[in-house]
């Protein structure tokens, strides 16, 4: 073995050769640290010329300020492999990767210090650039909504909410009508708002309408107006229908899974033409608007159903936006409370804090109200507690009995035949998904059974509630 290694000597061709064959920059230095050999790489990596490197001292180049620190230094001082980066003052500034490896005599003393060289430029630019749009995309929104004057608050830590909150953002620069779904409570009228603030409309009127909120009796009336006399009780002078109030703004809808089914042809024939009828006058007026609507039920569920016309339903489902419940968007939960928190500190004079081991209950509960309850529970939190610190001692009981690992929570107070008790959990559950997401499609997916099933099991939970 040792006479086939004592034949492998190399000319100095041969090594220049192999040198030159490699990708990364490579060079050698005697023990002291002078410059013996370096390939074109590195020459074209930092713009030296060979024989202005070829004798020179390593440790010279830090004096001269070409590199800022000496890898050949260190390695003479510990006699062990070193890896660092450097930075090389050549043509241009170049950021590199130098790993130096000692060569030792039968003595143990240093003969030669061979380094590899790689160019980190390029890598560590990408890596800046990168982290710079990561921090960007975190701010973008923010500046954003500072530079076109959004007047809400919308926080989005989360995912979800940060790619709802784009969408609606391109959305908002064209008048396609969209329809915002999502269980009561996760902010469908703020992101109808930013959508409002963010396009060119933002200057109109933005008019919001309950359309649960107002009396089927009075609806029609206060949407498309009326004329003097036009029926008993009228105003005189007639008045101003809502949707006439939004000329040349946005028209929001909320609650639209609420309109009558009555006035939803009326409502769908200002959709197509533009045009609007007052009550008691046969001339219509050209009116100019965007449409946006909500609904925290399945719209095309309703249509199954005949609750909801279909031609309407197509006609305000052009852009959908799914608003996902607080639950599925956990990242959002904790900044929210503090956000609220601060708000009801200033708005009742207070000095407030949550201790730090409140948070977990906040991230494990369930909140069924989403973003309106936890804003009612912290105002609860900050009106109600004595102390200035919030604890865990202040939380109602629903909270205390959530952990982080749990997503439900069964009571039993007596022994129970087994089957009774899974055929109750089992109802309550299809009663709750139903409750939650208005539709047997997606009550199924989310339990990952059949919507047959689902139909089945859900009308036996009601007949059950009758009974």
């Amino acid at each position: 073995m040792n006479a086939v290694y004592n034949e492998l000597v190399f000319t100095r061709e041969q090594l220049n050769a192999i040198l030159e064959s490699s990708y990364d920059g490579i060079y050698i230095t005697d023990g002291q640290g002078r410059f013996l050999n370096i390939n074109n790489r590195l020459l074209k990596m930092t713009g030296f010329k060979k024989e202005d490197v070829i004798g020179t001292y390593a440790q010279d180049l830090v004096k001269t300020g070409v590199i800022n620190k000496s890898i050949v230094e260190m390695v003479i001082k510990r006699k062990e492999r070193i890896t660092i980066n450097q930075s090389v003052k050549g043509m241009t500034i170049k950021e590199i990767m130098v790993t130096a490896t000692p060569i030792l005599d039968e003595k143990g003393n240093i003969k030669f210090i061979v380094a590899n060289v790689r160019d980190m430029t390029d890598l560590i630019y990408l890596e800046n650039e990168c982290n710079k749009a990561q921090s960007l995309s975190k701010q973008y929104y923010s500046e954003l909504i500072k530079e076109r004057g959004f007047s809400g608050k919308i926080i989005a830590e989360s995912e979800e909410m940060k790619k709802i909150l784009q969408a609606a953002y391109r959305l908002a620069q064209v008048d396609s009508n969209i329809l915002l779904e999502g269980e009561s409570g996760t902010g469908k009228e703020v992101v109808a708002r930013f959508i409002h603030e963010m396009g060119p409309r933002s200057r109109a009127p933005f008019i919001s309408i309950n359309c649960a909120g107002i009396p089927e009796s009075l609806l029609e009336a206060e949407l498309f107006g009326y004329e003097e006399g036009a029926f008993t009780g009228a105003k005189k002078g007639g008045k101003l229908g809502l949707i006439e109030l939004a000329d040349e703004g946005t028209l929001f809808l909320d609650e639209l899974n609420s309109f009558p089914i009555g006035l939803q042809g009326k409502l769908l024939r200002v959709l197509e033409t533009f045009e609007i009828t007052r009550l008691g006058f046969e001339k219509p007026k050209k009116i100019n608007f965007r449409l946006v609507a909500s609904a925290n039920k399945g719209l095309k569920e309703l249509v199954k159903r005949g609750l909801f016309r279909e031609d309407l339903y197509f006609r305000v489902n052009t852009v959908p936006i799914f608003l996902p419940p607080l639950r599925q968007r956990k990242k959002d939960i904790i900044p929210l409370a503090l956000h609220f928190l601060q708000y009801f500190n200033k708005k009742y004079n207070a000095r407030k804090d949550l201790s730090a081991k409140i948070f977990k209950h906040l991230e494990a509960y369930n909140w069924p109200g989403n973003v309106r309850e936890l804003k009612n529970t912290i105002e609860r939190l900050v009106v109600m507690t004595e102390s200035d610190l919030i604890t865990e001692k202040d939380l109602p009981d629903e909270f205390i009995n959530c952990s982080s690992n749990d997503k439900f929570q069964i009571i039993v107070r007596d022994v129970v035949p087994l089957k009774d008790l899974t055929d109750e959990a089992e109802l309550k559950l299809i009663k709750m998904a139903m409750e939650h997401f208005g539709s047997t499609r997606e009550a199924a997916k989310a339990l990952k059974i059949s919507q047959t099933s689902v139909v089945r099991k859900y009308k036996k939970a009601r007949e059950k509630t009758m009974a």
